[in-house]
């Protein structure tokens, strides 16, 4: 029951996982590089994302390694589903809108912070994460996304239809989506290089609160 219970939120987290989110920054990229008004939007679209990634990077390896942490929070690191997934979609389905009128556009943003902030619900529902961890990662990833998408909203749009957007995004999908990347298995094998012991975990972090 409890499985049946899950899937509709293992269904939504798999939009937050690097396999997708990855693919779908890059294809933003490409659609910021090939648009006339926006091509040197791109290049700052994927510092924007790589300053993202570096925050969870760093919040899961400062645990990892010396058990840095947020006092009296279950805090392991940053959620880089609910980080990824807050950079990724507001920008991706803004841009789906971007030749309709600003009332659309705001909501194709709102959407995307909604989608977002599902992803990092259900990373807390399916046990991935802490609370903590889902709303600051979410948050980091908001901060960067609304940032950028409010000094870049006069630019920030393509000259071709919405379905030429579109139809790259849904070949691109299937092919990626309920895959696994494995970045956590990438940073465990970082951490144990940079630590001069064992790894802290989350059970060394349960003693300590």
């Amino acid at each position: 029951m409890l499985m049946l219970l899950d899937r509709p939120w293992i269904a939504i987290t798999a939009l937050g996982d690097s396999a997708v989110t990855l693919p779908c920054i890059g294809l933003i990229a490409l659609w910021l590089l090939l648009a006339a008004p926006a091509r040197n939007l791109a290049w700052r679209w994927l510092l924007m994302a790589a300053g993202v990634a570096v925050c969870v990077a760093a919040s899961k390896l400062a645990f990892m390694v010396w058990g840095v942490s947020l006092p009296g929070l279950n805090f392991t690191g940053l959620s880089g589903h609910a980080a990824m997934a807050a950079v990724t979609w507001p920008a991706m389905i803004s841009l789906l809108l971007g030749r309709r009128r600003v009332a659309w556009r705001v909501v194709a943003v709102l959407l995307g912070v909604l989608l977002a902030v599902a992803i990092a619900w259900s990373r807390v529902v399916l046990h991935a994460h802490s609370p903590s961890e889902a709303v600051l990662g979410v948050s980091v990833g908001l901060a960067f996304s609304l940032v950028f998408l409010g000094l870049h909203w006069r630019s920030l749009h393509l000259r071709w239809p919405a379905y030429l957007t579109l139809l790259p995004l849904l070949l691109v999908l299937p092919f990626v989506y309920g895959r696994h990347f494995p970045s956590q298995d990438i940073l465990v094998t970082i951490a144990r290089h940079l630590a001069d012991g064992p790894l802290h975990t989350r059970e060394n972090l349960r003693h300590r609160l």
